[in-house]
């Protein structure tokens, strides 16, 4: 098969191309001018320039293909970001509409177990779940449920979709500083402290495969959760700091948190620089999004690896890359 791939340079993205790759599929990368190709170095596929907003960029790339796998998405949660909304729906809308076009006959579209909302305290979710997310005010959790929802309304006019929701993903490969740059800010000390709350942390090399193995036979129209170990946040951290051999951060109460953000979050917009910790992240991080994997790892044959070996792999990447310096025996243990 012939698969399309957008984000193809991103964190999950080159771990979809480099999978479909191995199982011997034909692959297409979309990317922009801009993209850092380093994750595709060795994967055999051709790299098509454009941008997932550009219908004339996205119906050349997709000409001649079977597949695609829509994987291109913002993730941050900085508010007012008019990019994020457009990327994560109106970037579905451009990418499945020349899908239809071109006649593709299998496609998944990357959504995320951030649609469902999360909890105030702990609960399993599972893709029966109600959709939560666009009454909390998060614009990334309701710029991909109405991602979702536009997926599925191709869906129900004829397009075979399929939807994957990965939950928080770690692993080797995040280029770009997205979800696994918690790991390296715990690493490198530069998060003083967090609130409770809890994910579902998977592998991106898991989730990669689940991918693949949903193109291949999932069921059109429906929902795959993709997710991992279920951790508390002072679990997660506890860990992190054990693995780098480094301090915890402190737990802080969560309004003490929220205003310290909304205050950071307004020095920081009055100097014109880019804001780390928003009240929107701390409103997320006080959310539990415990998530069940059961359908597809019965329906799809989706495996969860052990969070430790996850962990240590991102590790190990950020040591090689450069980006953490080994500077405690527990991170000299990882380092090539």
């Amino acid at each position: 098969m012939r698969v399309l791939v957008t984000g193809a340079s991103g964190f999950v993205g080159s771990w979809i191309a480099r999978e479909l790759a191995s199982r011997g599929h034909a692959v297409r990368a979309l990317a922009r001018a801009q993209s850092n190709l380093a994750n595709l170095s060795g994967v055999d596929l051709e790299v098509v320039r454009g941008d997932v907003l550009d219908a004339v960029s996205v119906s050349r790339a997709v000409q001649g293909c079977d597949g695609l796998v829509h994987a291109a998405g913002v993730v941050h949660f900085v508010g007012g970001d008019e990019r994020q909304r457009e990327v994560n729906v109106q970037g579905v809308e451009v990418v499945l509409g020349a899908a239809v076009e071109a006649g593709v006959r299998r496609v998944v579209v990357t959504s995320s177990t951030a649609v469902m909302g999360g909890t105030r305290q702990p609960a399993l979710a599972d893709e029966a779940s109600p959709l939560g997310a666009a009454a909390l005010g998060i614009d990334y959790f309701t710029s991909k449920l109405r991602g979702e929802e536009a997926a599925l309304r191709f869906f129900a006019a004829g397009l075979p979709v399929v939807v994957v929701r990965p939950s928080v993903v770690l692993g080797p490969g995040d280029v770009y500083r997205s979800s696994a740059s918690t790991v390296l800010a715990l690493a490198k000390g530069r998060i003083p402290y967090y609130v409770e709350g809890g994910s579902s942390f998977c592998d991106v090399r898991d989730v990669a495969r689940g991918h693949v193995d949903a193109l291949e036979r999932g069921t059109p129209g429906e929902p795959y959760i993709l997710g991992g170990t279920n951790l508390a946040t002072t679990d997660f951290v506890r860990r992190v700091a054990q693995a780098c051999g480094r301090a915890p951060p402190r737990r802080i109460p969560y309004r003490v948190a929220l205003a310290a953000a909304a205050v950071g979050e307004w020095w920081d917009r009055r100097r014109g620089r880019e804001t780390k910790v928003s009240p929107q992240l701390v409103r997320a991080s006080h959310l539990f999004t415990f998530v069940r994997s059961a359908k597809a790892q019965r329906t799809l044959g989706y495996s969860i690896r052990p969070f430790e070996e996850t962990l240590r792999d991102t590790l190990a990447w950020f040591i090689a890359e450069g980006r953490l310096e080994a500077s405690t025996p527990e991170l000299r243990a990882l380092a090539p």
